[in-house]
Protein backbone atom coordinates (compact mmCIF):
# COMPACT_ATOMS: atom_id res chain seq x y z
CA UNK A 1 0.00 0.00 0.00
CA UNK A 2 1.11 3.64 -0.73
CA UNK A 3 0.85 4.56 3.16
CA UNK A 4 4.11 2.19 3.66
CA UNK A 5 5.99 3.93 0.07
CA UNK A 6 7.68 6.80 1.25
CA UNK A 7 6.80 7.94 -2.39
CA UNK A 8 4.24 10.59 -2.10
CA UNK A 9 5.59 13.62 -3.63
CA UNK A 10 7.53 11.62 -6.31
CA UNK A 11 4.08 9.76 -7.33
CA UNK A 12 2.00 13.16 -7.32
CA UNK A 13 4.23 15.57 -8.96
CA UNK A 14 5.07 13.17 -11.66
CA UNK A 15 1.49 11.71 -12.12
CA UNK A 16 0.79 15.49 -12.53
CA UNK A 17 3.61 16.57 -14.89
CA UNK A 18 2.70 13.69 -17.20
CA UNK A 19 -1.18 14.61 -16.82
CA UNK A 20 -0.82 18.58 -18.14
CA UNK A 21 2.56 17.69 -20.29
CA UNK A 22 1.91 19.59 -23.90
CA UNK A 23 4.35 17.32 -25.55
CA UNK A 24 1.98 14.29 -24.81
CA UNK A 25 -0.87 15.90 -26.10
CA UNK A 26 0.69 17.81 -28.56
CA UNK A 27 2.34 14.18 -29.86
CA UNK A 28 -1.28 12.02 -30.15
CA UNK A 29 -2.19 14.74 -32.52
CA UNK A 30 0.47 14.82 -34.18
CA UNK A 31 0.46 11.22 -34.65
CA UNK A 32 -3.48 10.34 -35.37
CA UNK A 33 -3.68 8.33 -32.16
CA UNK A 34 -6.98 9.30 -30.42
CA UNK A 35 -7.20 5.74 -29.28
CA UNK A 36 -4.35 5.80 -27.80
CA UNK A 37 -4.75 8.62 -26.13
CA UNK A 38 -8.28 7.78 -24.83
CA UNK A 39 -6.13 4.59 -23.23
CA UNK A 40 -3.68 6.87 -21.64
CA UNK A 41 -5.96 9.26 -20.54
CA UNK A 42 -8.28 6.79 -18.94
CA UNK A 43 -5.37 5.09 -17.06
CA UNK A 44 -3.20 7.89 -15.96
CA UNK A 45 -6.76 9.33 -14.30
CA UNK A 46 -6.97 6.01 -12.31
CA UNK A 47 -3.99 5.95 -11.25
CA UNK A 48 -4.12 9.59 -10.13
CA UNK A 49 -7.41 8.54 -8.22
CA UNK A 50 -5.36 5.38 -6.55
CA UNK A 51 -2.80 7.67 -5.16
CA UNK A 52 -5.34 10.45 -3.96
CA UNK A 53 -6.80 7.58 -2.05
CA UNK A 54 -9.90 8.12 -3.89
CA UNK A 55 -10.14 4.74 -5.55
CA UNK A 56 -8.65 1.29 -4.97
CA UNK A 57 -10.50 -0.43 -7.51
CA UNK A 58 -9.41 -1.42 -10.97
CA UNK A 59 -5.31 -1.70 -10.48
CA UNK A 60 -5.02 -4.78 -12.44
CA UNK A 61 -7.38 -3.10 -15.00
CA UNK A 62 -5.05 0.14 -15.70
CA UNK A 63 -1.97 -2.57 -15.46
CA UNK A 64 -3.68 -4.78 -18.23
CA UNK A 65 -4.14 -1.31 -19.96
CA UNK A 66 -0.60 0.07 -19.57
CA UNK A 67 0.83 -3.16 -20.83
CA UNK A 68 -1.72 -2.58 -24.14
CA UNK A 69 -0.04 0.40 -25.03
CA UNK A 70 3.47 -0.19 -24.29
CA UNK A 71 3.15 -3.37 -26.59
CA UNK A 72 1.55 -0.82 -29.29
CA UNK A 73 4.49 1.57 -28.91
CA UNK A 74 7.41 -1.17 -29.28
CA UNK A 75 6.17 -1.86 -32.41
CA UNK A 76 5.91 1.87 -33.35
CA UNK A 77 9.72 2.33 -32.29
CA UNK A 78 10.89 -1.19 -33.78
CA UNK A 79 9.89 -0.21 -37.27
CA UNK A 80 12.56 1.60 -39.37
CA UNK A 81 15.39 2.83 -38.37
CA UNK A 82 15.39 3.99 -34.28
CA UNK A 83 16.94 7.46 -35.23
CA UNK A 84 13.65 8.08 -37.26
CA UNK A 85 11.14 7.16 -35.14
CA UNK A 86 9.35 10.03 -33.51
CA UNK A 87 10.43 11.10 -30.03
CA UNK A 88 7.12 11.22 -28.47
CA UNK A 89 6.45 7.58 -28.94
CA UNK A 90 10.13 7.12 -26.49
CA UNK A 91 8.47 9.75 -24.38
CA UNK A 92 5.35 8.01 -24.21
CA UNK A 93 6.55 4.63 -23.64
CA UNK A 94 8.34 6.37 -20.88
CA UNK A 95 5.55 8.18 -18.78
CA UNK A 96 3.64 5.06 -19.34
CA UNK A 97 6.28 2.95 -17.83
CA UNK A 98 5.68 5.16 -14.87
CA UNK A 99 2.14 4.92 -14.83
CA UNK A 100 2.32 1.49 -14.51
CA UNK A 101 4.93 1.22 -12.20
CA UNK A 102 3.07 3.21 -9.82
CA UNK A 103 0.37 0.85 -10.15
CA UNK A 104 2.50 -2.33 -9.30
CA UNK A 105 3.86 -0.99 -6.19
CA UNK A 106 0.82 -0.24 -5.12
CA UNK A 107 0.05 -4.13 -5.08
CA UNK A 108 3.33 -4.06 -3.45
CA UNK A 109 5.04 -6.06 -6.57
CA UNK A 110 8.00 -3.60 -6.32
CA UNK A 111 10.44 -5.60 -8.28
CA UNK A 112 8.00 -5.93 -10.91
CA UNK A 113 7.94 -2.07 -10.71
CA UNK A 114 11.43 -1.00 -10.53
CA UNK A 115 11.54 -3.96 -13.82
CA UNK A 116 8.93 -1.15 -14.91
CA UNK A 117 10.90 1.57 -14.46
CA UNK A 118 14.38 0.25 -16.11
CA UNK A 119 12.34 -0.88 -18.96
CA UNK A 120 10.69 3.11 -19.52
CA UNK A 121 14.75 4.64 -18.59
CA UNK A 122 16.42 1.83 -21.25
CA UNK A 123 14.15 2.13 -24.05
CA UNK A 124 11.90 5.60 -23.37
CA UNK A 125 13.33 9.37 -23.16
CA UNK A 126 13.00 12.13 -20.87
CA UNK A 127 10.61 15.10 -20.88
CA UNK A 128 12.87 18.01 -20.75
CA UNK A 129 14.93 17.12 -17.37
CA UNK A 130 12.48 15.39 -15.39
CA UNK A 131 14.06 12.81 -13.68
CA UNK A 132 10.76 11.09 -12.13
CA UNK A 133 11.08 7.44 -13.42
CA UNK A 134 14.54 7.16 -11.36
CA UNK A 135 13.70 8.70 -8.33
CA UNK A 136 10.85 6.51 -8.26
CA UNK A 137 12.79 3.31 -9.00
CA UNK A 138 15.44 4.60 -5.95
CA UNK A 139 12.69 4.86 -3.93
CA UNK A 140 11.40 1.34 -4.71
CA UNK A 141 15.26 -0.22 -4.62
CA UNK A 142 15.13 0.83 -1.31
CA UNK A 143 11.61 -1.53 -0.37
CA UNK A 144 12.84 -4.73 -1.99
CA UNK A 145 14.02 -6.97 0.52
CA UNK A 146 17.47 -8.25 -0.95
CA UNK A 147 17.79 -10.63 2.03
CA UNK A 148 21.11 -11.44 0.58
CA UNK A 149 23.21 -14.07 2.26
CA UNK A 150 26.76 -12.74 3.40
CA UNK A 151 28.57 -13.47 0.33
CA UNK A 152 32.18 -14.79 0.72
CA UNK A 153 34.31 -12.24 -1.31
CA UNK A 154 37.36 -14.36 -3.04
CA UNK A 155 40.66 -12.40 -2.16
CA UNK A 156 42.09 -12.60 -5.45
CA UNK A 157 38.90 -10.30 -6.95
CA UNK A 158 40.63 -7.30 -7.13
CA UNK A 159 44.35 -8.82 -7.98
CA UNK A 160 45.69 -7.79 -10.68
CA UNK A 161 46.57 -10.25 -13.16
CA UNK A 162 49.94 -10.86 -14.21
CA UNK A 163 49.06 -10.49 -18.08
CA UNK A 164 52.37 -10.51 -20.66
CA UNK A 165 52.17 -7.16 -22.63
CA UNK A 166 51.39 -8.20 -26.56
CA UNK A 167 54.13 -7.67 -28.93
CA UNK A 168 54.08 -4.14 -29.76
CA UNK A 169 57.07 -2.43 -31.78
CA UNK A 170 57.73 0.25 -29.75
CA UNK A 171 56.87 1.15 -26.46
CA UNK A 172 56.73 4.19 -24.00
CA UNK A 173 55.07 3.98 -20.87
CA UNK A 174 53.09 6.73 -19.95
CA UNK A 175 54.31 9.00 -17.25
CA UNK A 176 52.29 9.83 -13.98
CA UNK A 177 52.10 13.37 -11.94
CA UNK A 178 50.36 13.80 -8.47
CA UNK A 179 47.66 16.24 -7.92
CA UNK A 180 48.02 18.52 -10.60
CA UNK A 181 47.11 22.20 -10.19
CA UNK A 182 44.15 23.17 -12.92
CA UNK A 183 47.01 25.43 -14.76
CA UNK A 184 49.80 22.44 -14.13
CA UNK A 185 47.00 20.06 -16.17
CA UNK A 186 46.65 22.90 -19.03
CA UNK A 187 49.96 22.61 -19.71
CA UNK A 188 50.46 18.93 -19.64
CA UNK A 189 47.62 19.01 -22.07
CA UNK A 190 49.28 20.91 -24.51
CA UNK A 191 51.75 18.18 -25.21
CA UNK A 192 48.99 16.47 -26.80
CA UNK A 193 50.29 12.71 -25.51
CA UNK A 194 48.22 10.74 -22.33
CA UNK A 195 49.56 10.84 -19.29
CA UNK A 196 48.11 9.57 -15.38
CA UNK A 197 47.03 11.69 -12.61
CA UNK A 198 47.50 10.32 -8.72
CA UNK A 199 45.56 11.77 -6.16
CA UNK A 200 43.17 13.43 -7.75
CA UNK A 201 39.45 11.19 -6.58
CA UNK A 202 40.60 9.44 -3.50
CA UNK A 203 38.08 11.65 -2.09
CA UNK A 204 35.41 10.03 -3.95
CA UNK A 205 32.72 8.01 -2.14
CA UNK A 206 33.11 5.60 -4.63
CA UNK A 207 36.48 4.61 -3.78
CA UNK A 208 35.57 3.22 -0.45
CA UNK A 209 31.50 1.93 -1.36
CA UNK A 210 32.08 0.62 -4.21
CA UNK A 211 32.29 -3.15 -4.30
CA UNK A 212 30.08 -6.30 -6.24
CA UNK A 213 28.88 -6.50 -2.84
CA UNK A 214 27.89 -2.91 -2.50
CA UNK A 215 26.35 -2.59 -5.94
CA UNK A 216 24.31 -6.25 -5.04
CA UNK A 217 23.04 -4.90 -1.50
CA UNK A 218 21.94 -1.69 -2.79
CA UNK A 219 21.20 -1.51 -6.69
CA UNK A 220 20.62 -5.56 -7.29
CA UNK A 221 17.15 -5.56 -8.74
CA UNK A 222 17.78 -2.60 -11.35
CA UNK A 223 17.85 -3.84 -14.20
CA UNK A 224 20.45 -3.19 -17.09
CA UNK A 225 22.12 -4.08 -20.35
CA UNK A 226 25.16 -6.29 -20.89
CA UNK A 227 27.03 -6.26 -23.88
CA UNK A 228 28.02 -10.37 -24.29
CA UNK A 229 30.88 -11.49 -26.10
CA UNK A 230 34.54 -11.49 -26.42
CA UNK A 231 34.36 -7.65 -28.19
CA UNK A 232 32.07 -5.92 -30.18
CA UNK A 233 33.87 -6.48 -33.32
CA UNK A 234 32.80 -10.47 -32.93
CA UNK A 235 30.74 -12.06 -34.94
CA UNK A 236 28.18 -12.99 -31.67
CA UNK A 237 28.10 -10.36 -29.89
CA UNK A 238 24.91 -9.40 -28.39
CA UNK A 239 23.27 -7.74 -25.62
CA UNK A 240 20.57 -8.46 -23.16
CA UNK A 241 19.01 -6.61 -20.04
CA UNK A 242 20.03 -8.09 -16.96
CA UNK A 243 19.34 -7.58 -13.16
CA UNK A 244 22.31 -5.90 -11.57
CA UNK A 245 22.81 -9.12 -8.71
CA UNK A 246 22.09 -11.57 -11.47
CA UNK A 247 24.98 -10.29 -13.86
CA UNK A 248 27.39 -10.03 -10.58
CA UNK A 249 26.23 -13.00 -9.41
CA UNK A 250 26.59 -15.29 -13.05
CA UNK A 251 29.94 -13.38 -14.31
CA UNK A 252 31.41 -10.88 -11.32
CA UNK A 253 31.37 -13.73 -8.58
CA UNK A 254 31.68 -16.68 -10.75
CA UNK A 255 33.25 -17.77 -13.55
CA UNK A 256 31.04 -17.73 -16.61
CA UNK A 257 31.09 -19.56 -20.06
CA UNK A 258 30.42 -16.33 -21.66
CA UNK A 259 32.36 -12.94 -21.35
CA UNK A 260 29.82 -10.48 -20.22
CA UNK A 261 30.04 -6.53 -19.52
CA UNK A 262 28.42 -3.16 -19.01
CA UNK A 263 30.65 -1.48 -21.21
CA UNK A 264 29.96 2.14 -22.49
CA UNK A 265 26.69 3.08 -20.53
CA UNK A 266 25.41 6.54 -19.05
CA UNK A 267 24.43 4.53 -15.95
CA UNK A 268 24.44 7.74 -13.66
CA UNK A 269 21.13 9.02 -15.80
CA UNK A 270 19.87 5.39 -15.10
CA UNK A 271 20.54 4.82 -11.40
CA UNK A 272 21.35 8.01 -9.96
CA UNK A 273 22.41 7.28 -6.62
CA UNK A 274 25.46 5.99 -7.41
CA UNK A 275 25.99 9.76 -9.27
CA UNK A 276 26.32 10.88 -5.05
CA UNK A 277 29.50 8.92 -4.96
CA UNK A 278 31.36 10.90 -7.14
CA UNK A 279 32.91 14.43 -7.29
CA UNK A 280 33.21 16.22 -11.31
CA UNK A 281 36.46 17.37 -11.45
CA UNK A 282 37.20 20.64 -11.21
CA UNK A 283 39.87 20.17 -14.75
CA UNK A 284 36.40 19.23 -16.33
CA UNK A 285 35.62 23.45 -15.91
CA UNK A 286 38.08 23.92 -19.15
CA UNK A 287 34.81 22.63 -21.39
CA UNK A 288 31.87 24.67 -22.42
CA UNK A 289 30.02 21.61 -23.27
CA UNK A 290 28.31 18.53 -21.84
CA UNK A 291 30.16 16.26 -19.58
CA UNK A 292 29.13 12.69 -20.88
CA UNK A 293 29.65 10.24 -18.31
CA UNK A 294 30.04 6.44 -19.19
CA UNK A 295 30.55 3.76 -16.53
CA UNK A 296 32.57 0.45 -17.77
CA UNK A 297 32.07 -2.84 -15.31
CA UNK A 298 32.99 -6.07 -15.74
CA UNK A 299 35.43 -9.04 -14.38
CA UNK A 300 38.35 -10.04 -15.52
CA UNK A 301 39.47 -10.54 -19.23
CA UNK A 302 36.85 -7.70 -20.66
CA UNK A 303 38.81 -6.24 -23.38
CA UNK A 304 38.05 -3.33 -25.87
CA UNK A 305 39.74 -3.61 -29.25
CA UNK A 306 41.63 -1.01 -30.83
CA UNK A 307 39.54 2.44 -31.40
CA UNK A 308 39.36 6.20 -30.93
CA UNK A 309 36.54 8.38 -29.74
CA UNK A 310 35.44 11.74 -30.62
CA UNK A 311 36.18 13.48 -27.10
CA UNK A 312 38.73 14.20 -24.54
CA UNK A 313 38.57 11.45 -21.86
CA UNK A 314 39.37 11.78 -18.31
CA UNK A 315 39.23 7.98 -17.35
CA UNK A 316 38.98 7.55 -13.98
CA UNK A 317 40.01 3.83 -12.63
CA UNK A 318 37.88 3.26 -9.41
CA UNK A 319 37.65 -0.21 -8.60
CA UNK A 320 40.26 -2.99 -10.08
CA UNK A 321 43.13 -2.71 -12.52
CA UNK A 322 42.99 -1.91 -16.39
CA UNK A 323 45.57 -1.60 -19.09
CA UNK A 324 45.81 0.89 -21.81
CA UNK A 325 47.56 0.35 -25.00
CA UNK A 326 47.25 3.42 -26.87
CA UNK A 327 48.74 4.90 -30.39
CA UNK A 328 48.88 8.55 -31.54
CA UNK A 329 45.99 9.68 -33.86
CA UNK A 330 48.68 10.36 -36.57
CA UNK A 331 49.07 6.71 -36.75
CA UNK A 332 47.35 4.65 -39.48
CA UNK A 333 45.61 2.16 -37.57
CA UNK A 334 43.79 0.46 -40.69
CA UNK A 335 40.05 1.57 -39.41
CA UNK A 336 37.02 -0.48 -40.77
CA UNK A 337 35.17 0.50 -43.79
CA UNK A 338 31.65 0.03 -42.94
CA UNK A 339 30.44 3.21 -41.01
CA UNK A 340 29.90 1.64 -37.63
CA UNK A 341 33.09 0.51 -37.09
CA UNK A 342 34.80 3.62 -38.86
CA UNK A 343 36.38 4.41 -35.67
CA UNK A 344 37.66 1.18 -34.46
CA UNK A 345 41.18 -0.94 -36.33
CA UNK A 346 41.02 -3.69 -37.88
CA UNK A 347 44.05 -4.79 -36.21
CA UNK A 348 43.91 -7.18 -33.41
CA UNK A 349 47.03 -6.12 -31.51
CA UNK A 350 47.11 -9.33 -29.26
CA UNK A 351 47.08 -11.28 -32.11
CA UNK A 352 51.15 -12.60 -32.58
CA UNK A 353 50.83 -12.20 -36.21
CA UNK A 354 49.32 -8.45 -36.51
CA UNK A 355 53.02 -7.54 -38.14
CA UNK A 356 52.26 -9.96 -40.60
CA UNK A 357 48.95 -9.11 -41.48
CA UNK A 358 49.86 -5.36 -41.18
CA UNK A 359 53.46 -4.41 -41.90
CA UNK A 360 53.44 -1.25 -41.35
CA UNK A 361 52.81 -1.67 -37.48
CA UNK A 362 56.74 -2.35 -36.83
CA UNK A 363 56.40 1.61 -37.62
CA UNK A 364 53.92 2.48 -34.49
CA UNK A 365 55.34 3.72 -31.25
CA UNK A 366 52.43 2.07 -28.27
CA UNK A 367 51.71 4.14 -25.36
CA UNK A 368 51.27 1.65 -22.23
CA UNK A 369 49.31 2.75 -19.28
CA UNK A 370 48.18 0.12 -16.29
CA UNK A 371 45.61 1.73 -13.97
CA UNK A 372 44.66 1.19 -10.58
CA UNK A 373 42.33 2.64 -7.90
CA UNK A 374 42.22 6.45 -7.84
CA UNK A 375 44.66 6.72 -11.14
CA UNK A 376 42.68 9.40 -13.87
CA UNK A 377 44.33 8.62 -17.52
CA UNK A 378 43.88 11.73 -19.91
CA UNK A 379 43.53 9.82 -23.56
CA UNK A 380 43.41 12.68 -25.91
CA UNK A 381 41.06 13.24 -28.49
CA UNK A 382 41.43 10.16 -31.37
CA UNK A 383 44.12 8.64 -29.79
CA UNK A 384 43.79 4.94 -30.35
CA UNK A 385 43.60 2.47 -27.52
CA UNK A 386 43.00 -0.81 -26.65
CA UNK A 387 41.68 -1.75 -22.87
CA UNK A 388 41.96 -4.95 -21.03
CA UNK A 389 40.76 -5.46 -17.62
CA UNK A 390 43.33 -6.90 -15.20
CA UNK A 391 40.87 -7.98 -12.63
CA UNK A 392 37.22 -7.25 -11.80
CA UNK A 393 37.18 -3.44 -12.47
CA UNK A 394 34.60 -0.49 -12.09
CA UNK A 395 35.30 2.49 -14.29
CA UNK A 396 34.23 6.06 -15.08
CA UNK A 397 34.99 7.66 -18.31
CA UNK A 398 34.50 11.20 -18.72
CA UNK A 399 34.35 13.16 -22.26
CA UNK A 400 34.50 16.38 -23.23
CA UNK A 401 34.85 18.74 -25.95
CA UNK A 402 37.90 21.10 -25.76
Amino acid sequence: MFESVPTNEVLNTGLKFYSTCKAIQEGFCRCYCKKSGDIYHDTLSGTNQVVAHLEEKGIRDRIFKCDILLDSIWETINVGHWKDVDIFWRQLYRSVCFIKSVNLAHCGKYSDAILSCDMGLIMGAPLGDELFVQELADILCQLVNNDLQEIEMKNDLVKKTEVPLPHLPSLVNVSSVDAPTLEKFLDLLKSGTPFIMKNVINHWPAMKKWSPLYLIRYFGERTIPIEIGSSYTSDVWSQKLLKLKDFISSHILSQADEVAYLAQYELFNHITKLKDDIIPLDYLAISDNEIVTNCWFGPAGTVSPLHHDHYENLFCQVYGYKRFIMFSRHDNMHPHQHHLLENTSQMDIESPDVSDKFPDYKDKTAWVADLGPGDVLYVPLHWWHHVRSLSVSFSVSMWWKN
